[in-house]
């Protein structure tokens, strides 16, 4: 009685499926479609194959089938996620080079899902701090060029800093800001539309002099004014 043919090894690298059709990853739908039908021509019963080891490679099929699907799924989300990734970055980097400080919220349950590569870049930058002259209006700048990857930003921390009007302006598009304190900067009049820019404002840390009474009278109720110098 022949021996049953053994099946081949597998490893964490080398789904079992895919050694089956003869291939190593990375491999697309094509690849696990050719092999198959390559291997099919003998394996068929009809040409004198192995019921089983013919069942073995139709279920190879199918699974690496599957397995190109969700690999292919995962790295179409991964490419829309690293472009937003690399520039969050950039401001973790200027921020921590300039003597800020950042904190970021962690994709544990991706990571521990997909992989350390998959969590990281799902990392979520939610705070950032810059007190004195490095927080000027060339970092303002540069937050509001990366608006758009910075859609998580809830604090802004900017006491302290260079930021004028024109700093101020380029804020605009970070609209999930829940706390802006910009106490101590040389921020004017144009504080006042602060509240109308960040619809989720709760905390706003305004210079003496910025806005006037009438001016605070005026913000909604929901953002929390606080006028003065650095805290």
């Amino acid at each position: 009685m022949a021996s049953p043919t053994p099946k081949p090894a597998a490893d964490r690298n080398h789904p079992g499926c895919l050694a089956v059709l003869g291939l190593l990853p990375p491999v697309t739908a094509e690849d696990v479609k050719q092999a198959y039908l390559a291997k099919a021509r003998t394996a068929h019963p009809d040409h004198g194959g192995d019921p089983a080891a013919f069942l073995r490679l139709q279920k190879a099929f199918e699974e690496a089938t599957d397995y190109v699907r969700f690999k292919a799924g995962k790295l179409e989300w991964l490419a829309s996620k690293i472009e937003a990734y690399a520039q969050q970055q950039e401001v973790v980097t200027e921020t921590i080079e300039r003597g800020g400080e950042v904190q970021m919220e962690e994709a544990d349950w991706l990571e521990s899902s997909f992989g350390e590569d998959f969590g990281r870049v799902a990392d979520k930058l939610v705070a950032v701090r810059l007190h004195g002259p490095p927080a000027d209006d060339v970092f303002a700048v540069l937050l509001g060029f990366r608006a758009a990857a910075l859609k998580d930003l809830a604090v802004l921390d900017l006491a302290g800093g260079a930021v004028t009007d024109e700093g101020l302006a380029q804020l605009k598009d970070l609209k999930s800001l829940r706390s802006l304190d910009l106490r101590g900067t040389a921020v004017g009049k144009l504080a006042a539309e602060a509240p109308r820019w960040f619809e989720h404002l709760e905390f706003l840390g305004l210079p003496r002099d910025a806005v006037g009474l009438f001016g605070r009278m005026g913000m909604p109720r929901r953002v929390k004014v606080v006028v003065g110098d650095a805290g």
